[in-house]
């Protein structure tokens, strides 16, 4: 266990993942949100599993066995919520991404695993009638009655799939209402309704509301009456987005000032109940900066740079943030990432941790800030794109090469350098040859582990990426 602690009562704590978020639409539609914000803050990756790998865990992706390869926790890997266990926290999880789901083995740690509806409709054991009907697409109306075979013959649970389809049909029909949303009204009913202990609980939650496809509530859409734009990312990174660029931007802006309006009603509650609320995105989104689309094609900084706000609306202490009354943002510049969120958690926890990567910003959090000495730089991390994808990509004649590599990038606290698909990319004035050598000494000290094989995600990696996810 990579943490000792004495018992005590400890501030109760909520980490909330909002998926997807960029950083520049959060500071547009989040100016609300009180606390201690991280105006220079970095995920390490560009997508869900590992990012949530480096912030459960303290560590980059590659070493916490999560990549693009397999996005299943390995068993024995020590992660936030068991050691916020050991000290005598009550761990609970709300997840609406099924990358975050028990079927990856993301329940570790928690003594409650609950989520939204997405979740709720994710089994090993159902057809996946996404991925047939995507394959079978031209086939015409004989491919009904081949699912339906499928359905009685493959190894599945033929009552519940048959009951999938119909229920699928009858959407296509028009003759079911679909979702509100993508589970943040659920999460703020399961806030409303739980009993919270104010001393020792720890929540993680994640909201997908600023995901593809970008579906707010009808009162939210700027186009009511158009179908959501769906595009595969990769492919408009490598060429153009089947959807109008400016439809999908303006369906994302939708989408994000859907999540600030519920999470506002979310945080209300919480700050009701928790002593600290972090508020964070795992990642962001491109909407063609670099050519680049969604958050599949590599670590351009609309995608790897996040907002990171620290709350603390409860008893306020001096060294609590300084604005508890929910009266403005205090602001600080100090280089961050998902490693330091981990080391934070584990610092107001009052949990000793001895990993070396992340440094707690702790100390930033106070009305009268102690300085402390700064993160020089962040790694960031891309590993490819999976067998799956790679194989339908060529099938559907695009050249992988692009994407389908190791690249890396490096965050300072005024420069950004990253390998895109198509040569490196420099933000700020800084020396790219020094960035270089610090990168590949970044690189060099990674403590890289093998992956669990794609076989490890036991026939979900389908299902995730016909929703888009992977």
């Amino acid at each position: 266990m990579n943490g000792t602690a004495t018992m005590g009562d400890e501030p109760s704590i909520a980490l909330v993942v909002l998926d997807t978020l960029r950083a520049d639409s959060f500071d547009e539609h989040f100016e609300w949100l009180p606390g201690v914000q991280f105006t220079n803050a970095w995920s390490t990756t560009h997508w869900t599993a590992p990012a949530h790998a480096s912030l459960f865990t303290g560590r980059y992706a590659v070493e916490a066995g999560v990549t693009i390869k397999s996005q299943e926790f390995d068993r024995e890997t020590t992660r936030l919520p068991e050691l916020l266990q050991h000290r005598g926290y009550r761990t609970r999880a709300f997840s609406c991404n099924v990358n975050i789901s028990e079927q990856l083995g993301w329940h570790h740690g928690f003594d409650e695993f609950d989520g939204g509806w997405r979740l709720r409709g994710l089994g090993e054991d159902v057809f996946d009638w996404d991925e047939f009907i995507a394959e079978h697409r031209s086939d015409g109306p004989e491919r009904y009655l081949r699912a339906l075979w499928r359905c009685v013959d493959d190894d599945c649970d033929t009552t519940q799939s048959l009951k999938q389809g119909a229920l699928m049909k009858l959407r296509d029909m028009g003759l079911t209402g679909r979702h509100p949303d993508d589970g943040a009204a659920e999460f703020r009913e399961y806030v409303r309704d739980s009993s919270w202990n104010h001393d020792s609980e720890f929540l993680f939650a994640n909201l997908m509301e600023a995901h593809l496809p970008y579906d707010p509530p009808d009162e939210y859409r700027t186009y009511p009456d158009e179908e959501s734009p769906h595009f595969d990312s990769v492919k408009a990174t490598l060429r153009e987005p089947s959807a109008d660029p400016d439809r999908i931007r303006t369906a994302y802006d939708d989408a994000v000032r859907y999540l600030s309006d519920v999470y506002r009603e979310i945080y209300r509650e919480l700050a009701a109940e928790f002593e600290y609320v972090v508020t964070l995105a795992d990642h962001g989104e491109a909407l063609g900066e670099y050519g680049a689309w969604q958050h599949g094609g590599g670590l351009h900084p609309p995608v790897t740079k996040i907002p990171l706000v620290v709350s603390a609306p409860g008893p306020n202490p001096d060294d609590r943030t300084p604005n508890a009354d929910g009266a403005g943002r205090a602001t600080r510049d100090a280089l961050v990432n998902l490693l330091d969120v981990y080391a934070t958690v584990l610092d107001l926890a009052g949990i000793e941790s001895d990993h070396r990567r992340g440094v707690s910003f702790r100390p930033l959090l106070s009305s009268d800030p102690i300085a402390t000495e700064p993160r020089t730089n962040a790694l960031l991390e891309y590993h490819g794109i999976s067998k799956r994808r790679a194989f339908a990509l060529e099938e559907d004649g695009y050249d992988i090469a692009p994407v389908d590599r190791e690249r890396h990038g490096i965050a300072t606290a005024d420069c950004y350098y990253f390998e895109g698909p198509f040569g490196t990319e420099l933000l700020g004035d800084c020396d790219p040859a020094v960035l270089e050598s610090d990168l590949e000494g970044l690189i060099a000290d990674l403590e890289t582990r093998d992956a669990l094989g794609e076989a490890d995600l036991s026939g979900l990696e389908s299902q995730l990426e016909d929703l888009g996810y992977l």
